[in-house]
């Protein structure tokens, strides 16, 4: 790798770009963490991890809560890394089997149209799965409360729209699938399985499925759902509804906690889960001719198992540049966050931020996040 690269002062111009910002409403706080060629850098953290208190009204400056780097974010759609690993890691003892139809384990899989969906399907959103799962609406509306058994059942009743691997359709049921799957077949509780299977191997204690509410930025305010101001509970309704941590969402993590995971991804997983499976996690699992037709060729479009490659939404041009396989893979989290690696030059990137607090309509942090990418690599490569 050349390191003959334009002299930037990267945390000086990260914090500039988040204060711009958390100026222009795109998000009220942002940390970021990094690492090039294994070294971290220095985080910046900005804004007010609680900026709006629990009427969904901005609160007085002295009691704003700021942004730090162990500031814990709720990393919303990132938690699927997790879910995919843990998934993995019952593959590597021979609980599990990539291409073994699910059917095997989950009942409601055995019929003729699911029958042949398996764990890879489930992994890389190929499944025929729809995105959404609604079933949790109804349960609430009923005002008996959440029973998470049946809504498990209900979940894994939803029907296919496409026969397992035809099409690609990004589907968070998919993933709450996968953790049904795996408390199926291992008999442990979700939470227990991912704390034993992969956060116990990370030498670091800053990601949580349960978090301490004072030490999280708050979220969205949501009095419609009896909730009022989100802070340290997972945003995600489907999530909030099966009980928190679940196999779409509910992780929550400091930037430079992410920032170890991160990293522990891009030199293999070791310790975790054997080469070969680590490997295979990075690999292109996804023809773009999975795809609905008027998305083809689209530069965002790439899939490894839990793995998105080449977002360039939020990665940046040189995501969606070069051979695939030197392509850098991550994942983005509705809430604001995101987490990029890249093998081939040696970085890493954590950017969480709380962009939907109080609410969802401000312009996001996508673009932030894209400058600040671009700008990482800028010190990196010539040109």
């Amino acid at each position: 790798m050349n390191r003959a690269s334009e002299r930037i002062d990267v945390p000086a111009h990260v914090g500039s770009v988040l204060r711009d910002a958390v100026s222009a409403g795109a998000t009220a706080s942002a940390v970021y963490a990094a690492a090039i060629a294994g070294e971290a850098q220095e985080p910046v953290a900005v804004g007010a991890a609680l900026r709006f208190g629990d009427q969904g009204t901005e609160l007085p400056a002295g009691d704003q809560v700021p942004a730090t780097p162990e500031t814990f974010y709720d990393l919303a759609s990132i938690t699927k890394l997790f879910t995919a690993i843990t998934a993995l890691s019952l593959v590597a003892d021979g609980s599990l089997a990539l291409d073994e139809p699910v059917g095997e384990h989950l009942p409601q899989y055995r019929d003729a149209d699911k029958a042949e969906v398996n764990l890879r399907h489930l992994l890389t959103h190929t499944s025929g799965l729809p995105a959404e799962w609604s079933g949790w609406r109804s349960s609430f509306g009923s005002g008996r409360g959440f029973h998470r058994g049946e809504l498990l059942a209900d979940l894994l009743d939803t029907g296919l729209l496409a026969a397992p691997g035809s099409r690609f359709e990004y589907s968070c049921i998919g993933y709450n699938t996968v953790m049904a799957l795996c408390e199926a077949r291992s008999g442990v509780p979700w939470a227990a399985l991912v704390q034993d299977r992969v956060l116990d191997h990370l030498p670091t204690t800053g990601i949580t499925g349960c978090p301490e509410s004072g030490h999280c930025a708050a979220t969205e305010f949501r009095p419609d759902l009896g909730r009022g101001m989100i802070r340290g509970s997972v945003h995600d309704e489907a999530a909030w509804s099966l009980g928190g941590l679940s196999g779409n969402a509910g992780m929550f993590a400091t930037a430079p906690a992410l920032l170890v995971f991160a990293e522990a991804l891009r030199t293999g997983l070791e310790g975790i889960l054997p080469a070969g499976l680590a490997a295979e996690m990075w690999q292109a699992q996804v023809s773009e001719a999975l795809l609905p037709g008027e998305d083809r060729q689209q530069p965002d479009f790439g899939q490894g198992l839990g793995l998105r490659i080449g977002q360039r939404s939020w990665m940046g041009a040189r995501a969606s540049s070069g051979a695939v396989a030197d392509r850098p893979r991550g994942h983005g989290g509705f809430t604001g966050t995101s987490l990029l690696i890249d093998k081939t030059q040696g970085i890493s990137i954590a950017l969480l931020a709380n962009q939907i607090h109080p609410s969802r309509t401000g312009p996001g942090i996508q673009p932030a996040c894209r400058e600040i990418v671009e700008t990482v690599y800028r010190t990196v490569l010539p040109g």
